[in-house]
């Protein structure tokens, strides 16, 4: 099948034949001319010869004639003879006049002529002398003059030349004859010619004309069955197809499109296309509010809209656009997608979803928590195989959570509804939170966990829980590629100007494969492993988009002397003239010169649920205090540069007890005897007891403010209930509940400082108890969403804090309940000494 259009007949071929016929008929008709000027001349000459051959003969017989009148004359003596002689020459004299006339401008030679004339003239005179001599002698001397015989003489020269003449003038008129005749019968032939070539010409055209006649029904017939094909196919075609012109009106639908709005074709055609749809709405022409510009449509491809059934019912629909150029102008071609069946099997996904959600987080979470809290046994009751055992099955649970969210994260991926809460967080913060939440992880593969991170903070837009997901993904893939004592580098970074932050992982791995590298942070990809490599190959694809929502950027790259490394650069926030704000969390300060003992100590309170940032000098904490309100300092008195105790005195002097309590921390020996008028509320000494500085810890934050809540709890599944009251023993009171009926009583018997709402139960939503949670003041009381569902941001907006079940450690949820009342509490005393 030939694609190429037809080609524009060229105009300078039938330029050329329309100059060219014209001049070979005018060159036609001049040669004609010319060969008819020609053919006539002969004509005429050999009329003139004719003629002159009888003016010759008549010359003869004339001058004869004279002669029997002169001689008559002598013999008879009769006057009358005299006139008729005189009549004769006369003739004559006329004759040879017209004579000359004739022989002039004639090819024939006139010397004959001449002599004739000559002759004549002579036998004339000769006549004429007779006739003086019989005046003048008598009639006897005229009769010896004419016996003489001088008269016969000139008479039978005369009529020898005559003859000479005749028959000269009898050759050319022959040959002129001859050529006439010649000439006429070419003309004959080529008037036959003409005749021929215009006959031939004739049904040249004729067969031209037939032929484009035929052609031209034959186009028709083809344009009409290309019409029928089209016509065929638009109807054969299961999708509704609409043809829209220039000005936005329908030209044409198909029998799917028919069906669908339920309309004729005929009751659609040159209607405004806003009559089923109202897709471009807006000013200006249908096709700039539609987005066509230079030719290209800006998108073809709208999804989730609604089109106008007859009935006024509306369906919903997926258009694909299309443009189709014709002489007219630019036509849309829509072709619209029944979406109906799609929205049922996406509500049949989404029920799936919130069944995986529900089913497999709410146990898993379970299951999570009992591991923990039997690892954080703080009276190490168990053995060091069972704790191994414990371990090793939190970390799979572990991984099984990261399974199932990487799989739900997709899918909001795909529907769009994955989405970030941003904030101002401290990125260093971040970085380090996912380092203790990851050692265990990197010691497990017997690998080493290093970190490049300094002191100072990084404060960033971001979504805290979202980019500690990236870097967790990132160090689990190094983890993986890593060996035995292989090290793994967690490092944070600015860049000259100040104005991006770059976190990156690096491996001692054998690096990334070549043919793998295009395709990395493609949906379920794995390297050179396939099915049996380790993961989903969802890790990094998911990554990407939350850094991508971060307005940043994730990469990797080559590191000198082998391995991988993964980064990710996020914008920084400008620093600005900003009012410290108070952190609302039980937030502590870390100032440790020893890493070791600083990331013991993280992890330690870290699993309790507080907020921990660690600084390793005197300067770095001056910064952090200055920049974020902390609970509680936690000082090292060994500190590289600065005394422990004036750098107190120093901190106690800007931030009162009730602001910050200060704990000392300090190695056995240390003098501990001089004069401490900081309200220090304990002293640690090293090594470090976790008991000790758990009690420690929770003794300090009635001098910051916080106080032990009451806590209603509201889950339909039992051991969710157990384990969150095992994990908040010591910090709350626990109200639990499976049911609202169960909850709404608790209430009414007494009022809790917070609670804590499953959103799906068994028996109706959790978030119906909201309008019911109020104080005895009309309050409303704080509220925690703990749920294996997502939440939508409209509702996340009514309540103080969400957490998703399989996204939050026990730490999170008691860390969470902290800052919740600590917020509350400090909002209502504000107003209540207002």
């Amino acid at each position: 099948m030939n694609s190429k259009p037809p080609r524009p007949p060229r105009p300078l071929p039938f330029l050329l034949l329309a100059l060219t016929v014209p001049l070979i008929l005018a060159g036609l008709l001049f040669w004609l001319g010319g060969e008819y000027d020609r053919w006539n001349g002969l004509r005429m000459d050999a009329e003139q010869s004719a003629e002159r051959r009888v003016l010759l003969s008549g010359i003869l017989s004339q001058m004869r004639a004279a002669e029997s009148a002169q001689r008559g004359f002598v013999i008879t003596h009769d006057p009358e003879f005299t006139a008729r002689y005189d009549e004769w020459r006369a003739r004559i004299t006329a004759s040879f006049v017209t004579a000359d006339r004739l022989y002039q401008g004639t090819s024939v030679p006139g010397t004959n002529f001449a002599r004739l004339r000559d002759t004549a003239e002579a036998k004339i005179a000769e006549m004429d002398g007779v006739i003086r001599l019989y005046a003048a002698a008598g009639p006897v001397a005229a009769s010896r003059r004419v016996a003489d015989g001088e008269g016969k003489r000139l008479m039978t020269r005369l009529q020898q030349q005559l003859d000479d003449i005749i028959a000269d003038e009898q050759s050319v008129g022959d040959a002129r004859l001859s050529a006439y005749r010649a000439r006429t019968d070419t003309l004959q032939r080529v008037m036959w010619i003409l005749v021929a070539l215009s006959s031939l010409s004739l049904a040249l055209a004729l067969l031209g004309l037939w032929r484009q006649r035929v052609a031209q029904y034959h186009g028709e017939l083809n344009a009409f069955d290309a019409a029928q094909r089209n016509e065929t196919i638009l109807d054969s075609t299961i999708d509704p197809i609409i043809i829209v012109n220039p000005s936005g009106s329908i030209e044409t639908i198909n029998k799917a499109a028919s069906r669908m709005l339920g309309y004729d074709p005929a009751d659609l055609s040159r209607r405004d296309f806003d009559v089923i749809s109202d897709i471009a709405p807006g000013v200006g022409s249908f096709l700039d509010r539609i987005g066509l510009v230079d030719g290209e449509l800006k998108m073809p491809y709208w999804t989730d809209r609604q089109v106008r059934h007859q009935n006024g019912r509306l369906l919903p629909v997926d258009i694909a656009l299309g443009v189709m150029t014709l002489p007219d102008g630019d036509h849309i071609v829509m072709s619209l997608r029944d979406i109906v069946q799609r929205k049922r099997i996406e509500r049949l996904k989404d029920d799936l979803i919130s069944t995986v959600s529900h089913e497999l987080r709410t146990p898993l979470t379970s299951i999570v928590g009992a591991l923990a809290l039997l690892r954080l046994d703080v009276g190490n009751r168990l053995d060091g195989e069972s704790a191994g055992l414990v371990a090793i099955a939190e970390n799979n649970a572990q991984r099984l959570i990261r399974l199932i969210n990487d799989m739900l994260d997709i899918d909001r991926i795909d529907s769009g509804k994955l989405r970030m809460t941003l904030a101002p967080i401290d990125l260093h913060h971040v970085v380090m939170r996912a380092c203790e939440d990851n050692g265990g992880l990197v010691r497990a593969a017997h690998a080493v966990l290093d970190r490049a991170v300094g002191d100072d903070p990084v404060m960033i837009q971001g979504d805290e829980e979202r980019l500690l997901q990236v870097i967790t993904n990132l160090m689990s893939n190094a983890v993986k590629a890593s060996s035995d004592g292989h090290h793994v580098t967690v490092g944070l970074r600015q860049s000259g100007d100040g104005r991006r932050a770059t976190v990156y992982v690096d491996d001692q791995g054998p690096g990334i494969p070549d043919e793998f590298r295009s395709r990395i942070f493609g949906r379920f990809e794995r390297a050179s492993g396939g099915e049996t490599a380790p993961g989903t190959g969802l890790g990094l694809a998911i990554a990407r988009e939350i850094v991508s929502q971060h307005g940043g950027e994730l990469w990797f790259e080559d590191r000198p002397g082998g391995g991988t490394r993964f980064a990710f650069s996020l914008p920084v926030m400008l620093p600005v003239a900003l009012p410290r704000i108070r952190s609302s969390e039980a937030s502590i300060l870390i100032c440790e010169s020893n890493p070791v003992i600083a990331r013991m100590l993280q992890s330690q309170l870290s699993q309790e649920g507080y907020s921990c940032r660690v600084v390793s000098s005197a300067r770095a904490a001056r910064t952090a205090i200055a920049a974020n309100g902390y609970n509680i300092l936690l000082l090292d008195m060994a500190l590289d540069d600065a005394d422990a105790f004036q750098f107190a005195r120093e901190v106690r002097r800007v931030e009162g007890p009730h602001e910050l309590s200060i704990l000392m921390v300090a190695a056995q020996g240390d003098d501990i005897n001089a004069p401490l008028p900081l309200d220090l509320v304990d002293w640690i000494d090293k090594p470090i007891d976790p008991e000790r500085l758990k009690t420690a810890i929770a003794a300090s934050f009635p001098s910051s403010g916080i106080e032990r809540p009451t806590v209603l709890h509201l889950d339909d599944d039992q051991d969710t209930l157990e384990i969150t009251a095992s994990a908040l023993r010591g910090i709350a009171y626990i109200l639990k509940a499976t049911t609202l009926e169960e909850a709404r009583a608790l209430i009414r018997v007494e009022t809790p400082h917070l609670a804590i709402l499953d959103v799906h139960l068994e028996k109706g939503l959790g978030l119906d108890l909201l309008p019911e949670l109020v104080n005895d003041q009309g309050v409303a009381i704080p509220t925690i969403i703990y749920s294996a569902h997502d939440i939508d941001m409209q509702i996340a907006g009514q309540i103080d804090a969400v957490l998703v079940k399989s996204r939050t450690s026990l730490p999170d949820l008691k860390a969470t309940v902290r800052r919740v009342f600590s917020t509350r509490h400090a909002k209502t005393g504000g107003e209540e000494g207002a």
